[in-house]
């Protein structure tokens, strides 16, 4: 089963928002230069020729013919030309939100990603060409296609990256970790939201509406499909009843199989008998 961690930032992902507040294909002028600014979107630079200098923070960077640049917002940095061989680059401006927190505030990432391998090259280049093309369009699906398009140029970053982690600086990450392992150690026991509040020190209303922008639920919704994987497992492994599931996760017998119904389609019974072990 997934520990209570790793289930905090895969529900942090996906409870990312994007918006992409600009997408082109450019070959920049000789007098393209901007320095020591700190931007309120993240960027994208796709080099597909050309030379030139990008700083963040105090690291400067040189990126050829073949590498992505990644710029996250809210730190200084600085770009420009070095030579009359300018970058000609597929670039695009975006933000990447869940609720009031910026998700490269707690998610470190490489700066520079060189890609390699010819198909993953044209794949980002189809990824850009397709955004750009949904920029332009003043169909409604172009949204749509705008945020899907986002959405997997940000999964394949995180795959072809060597080096991404996930830090706890953030106020708001920590403590969301906290009550989320209090919940994964309580499943069978009550929990009200006046309780979960407390341990974080927020009123009530706050909390559910903090918790739902970081996980994209409420914390009893959370709670419930939290409760339901733990009894699939049980379910599916151990010879347990279904009563003492029921238990294992501090509900009736009755209000357990209907969640468990709404949630995955079957009864508890049903599910155990399509995933007997072999």
């Amino acid at each position: 089963m997934m520990d209570d961690k790793r289930r905090l930032w895969k529900e942090f992902i996906n409870a990312t928002r994007f918006q992409v507040w600009t997408a082109e294909y450019t070959k920049v002028s000789r007098s393209w230069r901007g320095l020591d600014f700190v931007p309120d979107f993240n960027r994208f630079y796709l080099i597909e020729e050309g030379e030139g200098m990008v700083r963040i923070e105090d690291t400067e960077l040189h990126p050829v013919k073949g590498q992505l640049v990644f710029m996250p917002a809210g730190v200084r940095q600085s770009y420009s030309t070095i030579s009359d061989h300018t970058y000609s680059k597929y670039w695009c401006h975006f933000t990447a939100t869940v609720g009031d927190l910026r998700l490269f505030d707690v998610m470190d990432t490489p700066n520079l990603l060189t890609i390699k391998d010819p198909a993953a090259w044209n794949h980002w280049v189809s990824l850009f060409q397709t955004l750009i093309e949904a920029m332009d369009s003043h169909q409604l699906s172009a949204g749509f296609r705008m945020n899907a398009v986002m959405m997997e140029m940000m999964a394949s970053f995180v795959e072809q990256a060597e080096d991404v982690t996930f830090n706890r600086s953030s106020t708001i990450v920590d403590k969301m970790y906290t009550v989320l392992r209090y919940m994964e150690q309580r499943l069978s026991e009550h929990m009200t939201i006046e309780e979960l509040a407390g341990l974080v020190h927020y009123h009530p209303n706050y909390f559910i509406q903090v918790f739902k922008q970081f996980t994209g639920r409420t914390p009893v919704q959370y709670l419930n499909a939290m409760r339901v994987e733990r009894a699939k497992h049980w379910l599916s492994a151990t010879p347990m009843t279904v009563s003492d599931v029921a238990e294992k996760v501090g509900m009736t017998l009755f209000y357990f199989s209907r969640l468990f119904r709404d949630h995955t389609g079957f009864t508890p019974s049903a599910y155990r008998q399509m995933n007997k072990p072999q």
